[in-house]
């Protein structure tokens, strides 16, 4: 009889005890914060252009040169994040690996390439990605366009 009445009660505090130590193991630690980064984008002529963190598009216009033109992350601002420094980092090493990007470019004739340099007439869209787990995602598209 009295095995009976125990029975129910070992069953209870068997899955108290197996639901109590699941929570705890479905406990994650605490994430890792991530930061927000503003990224500057300059020429190979020095011009300089800077993605603050909320501005994801930007447009420049300049009249056809004959001269190419290059355009790269020259370097990053990593907002708040103890490791990096109040400063601005130059994008070089390691960091290069920090930043996808994809190029694209539409003649006045209408043909489209993916040429990295700027030269001839007409409308290159120039999109850089982040690739850094403690940073908050960002895709920033950098649009010229040579008259």
């Amino acid at each position: 009889m009295k095995a009976k009445k125990l029975f129910p009660v070992i069953i209870t505090a068997f899955l108290l005890t197996v639901t109590a130590l699941s929570g705890f193991a479905g406990c994650a630690q605490d994430e890792e914060p991530t930061y927000d980064v503003a990224i500057k984008i300059a020429n190979n002529y020095g011009m300089e252009w800077i993605f603050e963190p909320g501005v994801d598009e930007l447009y420049y216009e300049f009249e056809y040169t004959g001269e190419d033109m290059t355009f790269n992350v020259e370097s990053y601002y990593v907002y708040g994040e103890p490791r990096f420094g109040d400063r601005w980092h130059d994008n070089s090493g390691m960091s290069g690996e920090w930043f996808y990007s994809s190029y694209w470019h539409e003649g006045l004739d209408g043909k489209t390439d993916s040429s990295r340099i700027v030269k001839e007439r007409g409308i290159y869209i120039i999109n850089y990605t982040t690739r850094n787990s403690h940073w908050n995602n960002r895709d920033i598209v950098f649009n010229v366009k040579v008259k």
